[in-house]
């Protein structure tokens, strides 16, 4: 007979087969579908008895052989017959136990479930209807070669009892993640601190779980950032808005129409210059002086230079002619010592004077 554990510590055993168990009467189509109900479940030394049951729900660390791997599956042509085959990490201290005495050892399954009553071949029974999750299984000891179990079992349970204690001692790294059940961190600390080296599992996870966090912080300083920023332009653009509507309704520009002086403080509002997130008082001050005295040659250009009537004869028409002239001289000027060539500043304050 070959080997029952591999070089990777995995045995493969059938957990159950189809038929009367001593709990209840289990059929292949929910066995096949209930596979699942294993995955993540944990394999132990010997069902515990009522004592231990009412001391020791939750199982001794000591009769913990390792984890199922993977999810069991329905084979029907399987290696000792069809069934529920699945497979399990053992142990380091309980291999040689499990190798030896393989063959004489039974499997019995731990799950809880539904069950129902039904007739088969001629007898009523209790029929297996469903398996919950965080199924498991346990490796009995009932059966075995004469003696030769008893000093067998007592060798690999004081090698469970010094596995427990070793862990014990590093308790306090290996409590560090209180998301993992005490089982998994001593599962992992079977393949991992035997050897001299504590896992790094947890450490990984939290530095995942902290870089994670980074992210999100960062995410969220970001949008703060933007939000204070664009808060901080409203406040500087309100701001802006007070200053330019006091400095358009100032007295000394009576004469500009109130239809100008709206528009002409929605238009600088919108121009309003920022620096470094703040208004740039100095810039705003010359945009308000530069804009207010281009309105107000504007309006000046309609008025005539002397007394007398406007628009009637020619004397009207060359009054015009002269603001007109006036201000295109003034916008020329204004646009040369902005830096435009003469051709441009004389094209554009064509445009200021004729496209209003």
């Amino acid at each position: 007979m070959g080997r029952l554990i591999g070089e990777d510590g995995i045995a493969h055993v059938r957990l159950i087969e189809p038929g009367q168990g001593s709990s209840a009467y289990y059929e292949k189509a929910q066995l096949e579908r209930d596979a699942a109900a294993f995955t993540g479940g944990l394999v132990f030394i010997d069902h515990p008895d009522k004592q231990e049951q009412r001391n020791r729900p939750e199982r001794s660390l000591r009769d913990l052989v390792g984890p199922i791997v993977g999810t069991p599956r329905y084979e029907e042509h399987g290696k000792v017959g069809p069934g529920l085959y699945g497979s399990v990490k053992v142990a380091r201290h309980w291999r040689p136990f499990i190798e030896d005495l393989g063959p004489d050892i039974g499997v019995s399954i731990k799950a809880t479930g539904k069950i129902a009553e039904k007739k088969i071949g001629g007898k009523r029974v209790m029929v297996a209807e469903k398996f919950n999750p965080g199924a498991g299984f346990d490796f009995v000891t009932q059966a075995g070669r004469g003696g030769k179990l008893v000093p067998l079992y007592e060798a690999a349970r004081k090698e469970a009892d010094a596995a427990v204690s070793d862990w014990m001692d590093h308790a306090d790294f290996t409590e560090m993640s209180p998301e993992r059940s005490k089982e998994e961190r001593f599962i992992d600390y079977l393949e991992h601190g035997q050897e001299g080296t504590m896992p790094d599992r947890e450490v990984q996870a939290q530095l995942t779980e902290a870089q994670g966090q980074v992210v999100t912080l960062t995410t969220e300083r970001d949008k703060l950032l933007e939000e204070s920023r664009k808060m901080a332009e409203a406040i500087a653009l309100r701001d802006a808005r007070d200053k330019i509507t006091e400095a358009v309704n100032d007295k000394k520009n009576e004469k500009m129409p109130d239809v100008t002086k709206t528009r002409l403080i929605e238009s600088l509002t919108k121009s309003a210059p920022m620096k470094d997130g703040k208004l740039d008082e100095d810039s705003l001050s010359n945009l308000i002086e530069a804009g207010i005295k281009t309105e107000m040659e504007y309006i000046e250009s309609l008025s005539p230079v002397k007394p007398g009537v406007r628009g009637m004869g020619e004397g009207g028409s060359d009054e015009h002619e002269e603001g007109h002239n006036r201000l295109m001289e003034s916008k020329t000027q204004e646009y040369l010592r902005a830096g435009k060539s003469k051709e441009d500043a004389e094209r554009m304050a064509q445009i200021f004077c004729e496209g209003r």
